[in-house]
């Protein structure tokens, strides 16, 4: 599966409109744009993805850049895949423990 940065609804209705829908596409946003454009963002770019494109499996992971807050808050917003980088190794583990239990996933 191939990523595809989105920044806009635009951009990932291009992406979704020439996408096979048997498999799935993999939409991220941009860098660090968690605390650039905010996780309500992204959730709302998801749900109108989700809405408009019922049929195409979507994987979307938001960036949170090097912060561990903003990871944990859209976590606890809902979002399923959160990117952050440069943490320490025992902040990493315990903010890996809280997506795990909320059903989420940590990337790196």
């Amino acid at each position: 599966m191939t990523p595809a940065t989105v920044h806009c609804l635009d951009q990932a209705r291009a992406v979704l409109t020439a996408a096979d829908t048997d498999r799935p596409v993999r939409l991220q946003s941009p860098p660090g744009a968690a605390g650039q454009h905010g996780i309500g963002w992204w959730l709302a770019l998801m749900r109108a993805v989700a809405e408009e494109f019922p049929d195409h499996p979507v994987e979307a992971v938001l960036d949170c850049g090097d912060s561990p807050g903003l990871a944990l808050a859209a976590l606890r917003a809902g979002v399923a895949q959160v990117r952050v980088s440069g943490l320490p190794g025992d902040v990493r583990s315990k903010l890996d423990d809280i997506a795990r239990q909320s059903g989420g996933r940590l990337e790196d």
